[in-house]
């Protein structure tokens, strides 16, 4: 086997890291974007480089001090110097948006990755910190996007700035209409959040073409992967993006 590809996905909630051998993900896990956990992360990946041979790691960081400390630490334990895909995250696709620099290099990677896996045009909607939809281009180019408050993120507000309000979690309840307060909170957040996706789906379709396929990603999306909303469901999207960014780009 070809030694393998370690791969680190650092977004502002958790770090995904995977390591890719001959194409397919053979190991996965994630931590808290957090430095404290910068040192398991890298004892992580040297276990699988031991394991598995590694010939190269790549990182896309949305976090840019986690990402730096990420790079000396893996280059410290590893030997190896990373790949930053920020430094040429304008060179994957074509940009077409105001400010080409300021788009994420996670959402640039997942583009890339919807172009590559299931062709263009395509809308990748991203269910994290925040909740952000893609737009790609029949000729795959990135014409711009959303971005809403992630399910995470109106659930705390929810619970924390009611005072009668108890804690609820995200998963799908029994029925939409609840019995009681918790309940009612659940079916609004679930179905709340399964009508926006669904909706703004319909809306970006109506702009892309009917034809255009909706990728969800990010670990909320599972919950979602049933409802018939998604054409594909990859919760780690990102990972892939960067693997196929490495066998198109970089590996000899």
């Amino acid at each position: 086997m070809p030694p393998a590809l370690l791969a680190l996905d650092i977004g502002n909630s958790r770090i995904n890291y995977g390591a890719f051998q001959d194409g397919a993900l053979t190991r996965q896990d994630y931590l808290p974007s957090s430095p404290e956990y910068a040192e398991k992360i890298c004892a992580t990946l040297d276990e699988w480089r031991n394991e598995l041979g590694a010939g190269a790691v790549i990182i896309a960081s949305v976090v840019p001090r986690l990402g730096d400390l990420m790079s000396t630490l893996i280059e410290e334990h590893l030997g190896l110097s990373p790949i930053a895909v920020e430094n040429f995250k304008q060179d994957l696709l074509p940009l077409r948006v105001d400010r080409p620099e300021t788009v994420g290099v996670d959402r640039v990677v997942n583009c890339y990755a919807a172009i590559h896996l299931y062709g263009a045009p395509a809308i990748v909607i991203s269910m994290g910190t925040a909740t952000t939809f893609e737009a790609i281009s029949r000729e795959g180019e990135y014409i711009g996007g959303a971005i809403a408050p992630g399910v995470r993120i109106s659930l705390e507000a929810l619970t924390q700035r009611t005072a009668l309000l108890p804690p609820a979690v995200w998963r799908k309840p029994a029925r939409i209409i609840g019995k009681n307060t918790l309940s009612q909170m659940e079916a609004g957040i679930f179905y709340g959040s399964l009508s926006q996706i669904e909706g703004m789906a319909r809306r970006l379709r109506d702009e892309l073409g009917d034809d255009a396929r909706v990728i969800g990603t990010g670990g909320i999306s599972t919950l979602l992967k049933d409802e018939g909303v998604f054409d594909a469901q990859e919760p780690v999207l990102t990972l892939k993006g960067l693997n196929e960014i490495y066998q198109r780009r970089f590996r000899v």
